[in-house]
């Protein structure tokens, strides 16, 4: 997998998903090269307001927080925010 030779640099395939589904599941790869918080700041600039969600393949295996844990999912959606005028 090839990565942009800056370190901010979203693929473009993960901006493409976000638009297209609202959703991308991103690899480990990715998410410890820029950073969790990184990450979700620098969509935020590009006009895609995510969450990044970590979802452990087995939760059971999991008794001691692991920062980027191998066998998890990485999963960005966008959060939509909905106002509402009376």
């Amino acid at each position: 997998m090839e990565f942009s030779k800056e370190k901010n640099e979203i693929p473009d395939w993960i901006l493409y998903h976000l638009k297209r589904f609202g959703n991308c599941c991103c690899g480990r790869e990715i998410v410890k090269k820029i950073g969790r918080e990184k990450i979700v700041e620098v969509l935020k600039k590009k006009g895609y307001p995510c969450v990044l969600k970590v979802v452990p393949d087995d939760i059971r295996h999991y008794k001691r927080k692991i920062k980027y844990p191998v066998d998890a999912y990485y999963i960005l959606e966008v959060s939509v925010v909905k106002s509402y005028f009376v």
